[in-house]
């Protein structure tokens, strides 16, 4: 079985789309974006530059190119803008590529206005930055900060003094009749106290359904996450709460990136850039996606603390999940490294296979037949570090979240060290195949992790707060957990060096020159 998607394929992956080979003009010599082997399970894909690279012309499948309705759009979606950037569903202006900062959504005043958001794990880096990005974009939200400790709440503060003035209450996380004294008065419960992994409750969520108070969570385990929507889906249904599992960065905002870039294929958005679904697609033109692949970037633990080292320390003890040809495989954590080309702004990296939700939501949910899921670090020392923890150190040892927290506690010094020596860069790239053979790709870099957590995380709170998040337990990805794409999209992307949607792969390498008429070398 072939990871390609197609029993006995070989499949090599390039810069080029040699999917379309109808809108090609010209090859040229190029680096292959990929290199490395992956095998997962029988399914063996080989990355190799083609005997003849290729270059595409601007003239893309008409699946990619702009709904007309969408002529009063800028290219909100992108830090850059181009003459002809068809692979993006809205129309842009013409305007010379930058680097600037795109320009934020409206928020109205009175969105937040006489509301209250309780953040449990507030005081961490994550729910900190949140609270912190909120108080920027809807100054009349009510937010208090929730933990177990004053001391947590004062550390907090002295970190980001921005938070000065903010309420604080406290509560323990695993105690539901306290998590349900902290929700009774709130309108909007956000947990971010993490890690989520080796947790065999959602009390946070039960709480919130209880108390019918709508309900995100950061999740980034896969269990949880699946435990979440199995056993409270129809719950919050019956309640009338609108809940979000996995709306962080990643995942979350790659999730909704990926479904964006699905949905563009499958031509499920109407002329004004609505989602119609299957039902309101132009079944004629729609392609169903083949292969979805998420690799991510953190530079160090990107600045949000001693909780993500705990967080990767409990997944190198846990089995990867992968789909290949529509079924279930497995591999080994941190394992089948490949490099891959992140694009100016950061460059090539080696990624890893982790087993994270966004995996199985996507299979499910997005009905795509091949999904992985790829992370990994600076400097390289760690990455090799973690191969270590997951070959050598016994799974009992992984798997206890008490042994994983002291351990994680004696490593942080030296991560201190070396973290300012390194920066907080995050990236995110999103790759899609679709059955034809072309691909699209999506590109998300941020200077710093810390900060672009909190705005991402916040524009799923102002998702909720608007009412675009229905009743029920949604995956990012599902129709019914976003209303509005683009607005969220715009949101999260604030502050980016560069944020990218549905180009096609080879416009985003590093080192891509335009020759002019098209042509690329």
């Amino acid at each position: 079985m072939t990871f390609s998607g197609l029993q006995g394929l070989q499949s090599s992956v390039t810069q080029g789309t040699p999917g379309i080979q109808a809108h090609l003009t010209a090859y040229s010599r190029r680096k292959p974006i990929f290199s490395g082997t992956e095998t997962l399970s029988g399914a063996h894909l080989t990355c190799q530059p083609p005997a003849q690279p290729i270059a595409c012309s601007s003239s893309l499948p008409r699946r990619f190119r702009h709904p007309q309705a969408f002529k009063s759009h800028t290219h909100a979606l992108s830090t850059r803008h181009t003459s002809k950037c068809r692979m993006c569903t809205m129309k842009c202006q013409a305007k010379q590529h930058s680097t600037d900062m795109q320009t934020a959504p409206e928020v109205s005043p009175e969105v937040g206005k006489g509301k209250k958001l309780l953040i449990i794990g507030g005081t961490g880096r994550v729910g900190s930055s949140t609270a912190d990005s909120l108080r920027q974009t809807h100054p009349n939200l009510t937010i208090i900060l929730a933990s177990q400790s004053q001391e947590s709440y004062d550390a907090a503060v002295k970190n980001r003094p921005s938070l000065q003035g903010l309420a604080f209450t406290k509560v323990n996380r695993n105690d539901l009749q306290s998590i349900m004294s902290a929700v009774k008065d709130c309108d909007l419960v956000l947990h971010c106290a993490g890690p989520f992994q080796r947790k065999n409750e959602c009390l946070v969520l039960e709480a919130a359904i209880q108390a019918k108070k709508p309900y995100i969570d950061v999740c980034d385990d896969n269990d949880y996450a699946a435990r979440a929507k199995a056993v409270y889906h129809e719950k919050a249904k019956a309640a009338g709460v609108p809940a979000i599992t996995s709306g962080g960065i990643y995942p979350g905002v790659s999730n909704v990136m990926a479904a964006h870039m699905v949905s563009t294929a499958r031509r499920e958005y109407d002329a004004e850039g609505h989602f119609v679904g299957k039902d309101g697609a132009n079944k004629s033109e729609a392609v169903q996606p083949k292969k979805l692949q998420y690799f991510y970037y953190t530079a160090g633990t990107g600045g949000v603390g001693p909780t993500i080292m705990e967080t990767s320390y409990l997944l190198a003890g846990t089995p990867v999940i992968a789909y290949a040809d529509g079924k279930q495989v497995n591999a080994k954590p941190v394992s089948q490294p490949l490099t891959v080309d992140f694009g100016k702004g950061l460059g090539r990296k080696t990624v890893w296979l982790y087993n994270l939700p966004e995996v199985e939501s996507a299979f499910k949910y997005m009905k795509v037949p091949n999904v992985s899921a790829r992370f990994g670090t600076d400097p390289a020392f760690w990455n090799w570090a973690m191969v270590a923890t997951a070959r050598l150190v016994p799974v009992k040892i992984l798997t206890d979240r008490a042994k994983i927290r002291a351990f994680a506690k004696k490593t942080n010094p030296v991560i201190k060290l070396v973290d300012p020596l390194i920066g907080e860069k995050v990236g995110m790239r999103v790759d899609l195949e679709l059955e034809d053979g072309s691909k699209a790709c999506g590109v998300f870099i941020h200077k710093k992790l810390s900060d672009s957590a909190g705005t991402c995380i916040a524009a799923f709170v102002d998702t909720v707060l608007t009412g675009g998040t229905k009743p029920g337990v949604w995956f990012p990805e599902e129709p019914e957990a976003i209303a509005d794409r683009m607005r969220l999209l715009q949101q999260a992307s604030q502050g980016c060096i560069r944020f990218e949607l549905n180009q096609p792969p080879w416009k985003i390498e590093s080192d891509a020159k335009q020759m002019g008429m098209g042509f690329y070398w």
